[in-house]
């Protein structure tokens, strides 16, 4: 037979909630580990990231999918409607 819940403490501590919450509590509370980072660099301060030079884009790919584009643009509107007899 089981014994009742006398008190909510009892039932926190034979279940494990308590030490759960508090855990998670302490884990919260520190910054740099609810971040999940150190917070200095080796310089001792925080530094933003260096921006990389964009490639150089590829022009020529840009005019040959334009082309397509256009093209099947074109073709599109050139097909004649099957409407004959209705017009």
């Amino acid at each position: 037979m089981t014994r009742p819940l006398s008190s909510r403490k009892s039932f926190l501590v034979r279940t494990g909630v308590g030490a759960v919450v508090l855990g998670s509590t302490l884990l919260m509370s520190v910054p740099s580990v609810a971040y999940g980072q150190s917070g200095l660099t080796q310089t001792g301060s925080l530094r933003p990231p260096r921006p990389e030079q964009p490639a150089k884009p590829p022009v020529i790919t840009n005019f040959l999918i334009a082309g397509v584009v256009l093209v099947s643009i074109v073709a599109a509107t050139v097909i004649p409607a099957k409407r004959g007899h209705q017009d």
